[in-house]
């Protein structure tokens, strides 16, 4: 299944390509063809020299952390030794060329970066029994898996978290949404497009639609194995006017282009590249006040934000009902491009071939 880290390396890859570096990709599936297919950036991959790794197949979903870790330990076997002029890592913490600086992309506060100083937990991790697991998790890995590491964090907030902890990082680099999405004659339609997993808060989109009968919702999405449990217990709870689509977005822009409002209701700390891309579409966005989501309503002084569950539904409705200048699509659209992929790629070759000085805290 593809994702927002997939997508990074892609863009990561093509301005490293474009600034005339020579790319090795350490993958686990190498396919241009159906990247291609995915992202039209099969030319990208094809010209990578691909460096093939065993894929990560987890055996038990409670004990995640101790396979990724064995699995990790393995890959670092592979990595010892490469010399390349500039690495960088778009997936787990864990992973990076040992002895030489990696530039990490920092998309949320995951693996043994859950849990930050003083032993305080935020996000899908934070649950009385998994705080002594990832802790011992955390002492396992290593007590330096952030040495040689350079951060470049996707959103203000996860700045301010490395900044804190007094990691090494770059300015905040918005990631790259392909504007791919143009502004359609807009339904009064709310939608969101997301896996279906628990750190997305799905729950709250479909409570939210729950309250609003009167207008369509539509979740689009897919979810994997081991959230199934996860997506029978939201799902069973949702009201007729929702539409479940389990597609690519690509195959049914119109479901984003046509749609009003985009209800974002996750709580990740990054910017969800889905929601920049549907700014782009002209979409309302309706976020919650934390996280990556208030960021983008920040940064294009569009949308709303919302503290609570009865905020989410008077925004949503004001939003669907809203003839205001500020919530026209190509008014919206315009606001989009601080996120497009080639800001990203610009600011990505700015640190390969300058190297900015670095912050601390």
């Amino acid at each position: 299944m593809y994702g927002g880290g997939e997508i990074l390396a892609l863009h990561v890859v093509k301005s490293l390509q474009d600034s005339g570096f020579v790319v090795s990709l350490v993958c686990d599936n190498f396919n241009p063809e159906e990247v291609e297919g995915n992202f039209g950036m099969g030319k990208v991959l094809r010209a990578c020299k691909p460096i093939i790794v065993p894929r990560f197949r987890p055996l038990l979903p409670r004990l995640l952390a101790i396979q990724k870790l064995r699995y990790a330990h393995t890959l670092l076997k592979t990595f010892k030794g490469m010399r390349p002029d500039i690495a960088f890592s778009t997936q787990s913490a864990l992973y990076h060329i040992p002895d030489m600086m990696t530039y990490h992309i920092l998309y949320d506060l995951v693996d043994l970066l859950e849990i930050l100083p003083g032993g305080r937990l935020r996000g899908p991790l934070a649950s009385a029994w998994k705080k002594p697991y990832y802790t011992i998790m955390k002492s396992y890995a290593s007590p330096s898996f952030t040495a040689n590491r350079v951060f470049i964090p996707l959103s203000g907030s996860l700045e301010e978290e490395v900044s804190k902890l007094g990691y090494s990082h770059t300015g905040v680099v918005f990631p790259p949404c392909d504007m791919i999405f143009k502004p359609r004659q807009k339904k009064k339609q709310v939608c969101v497009v997301t896996r279906i997993a628990p750190q997305k808060n799905v729950e709250d989109f479909i409570r939210v639609a729950n309250r609003l009968v009167d207008y369509k919702f539509v979740l689009v999405g897919a979810h994997s194995d081991l959230n199934s449990g996860y997506t029978r217990r939201v799902m069973s709870g949702s009201s007729s006017n929702l539409e479940f689509v389990n597609a690519r977005i690509r195959d049914r822009p119109e479901l984003v282009e046509e749609s009003k409002v985009y209800l974002y209701t996750s709580l990740e700390p990054g910017v969800g590249i889905a929601l920049g891309q549907a700014l782009g579409a002209g979409c309302i966005p309706v976020t919650p006040a934390w996280g990556g989501g208030a960021e983008v309503v920040k940064a294009t002084g569009v949308g709303y934000s919302f503290r609570n569950l009865d905020e989410a539904e008077r925004f949503t409705r004001e939003a669907l009902e809203s003839d205001d200048a500020r919530n026209q699509p190509d008014y919206i659209a315009d606001k989009a491009r601080v996120f497009s992929s080639e800001s990203f790629e610009k600011q990505i070759a700015r640190i390969a071939t300058e190297k900015p000085a670095l912050r601390f805290n």
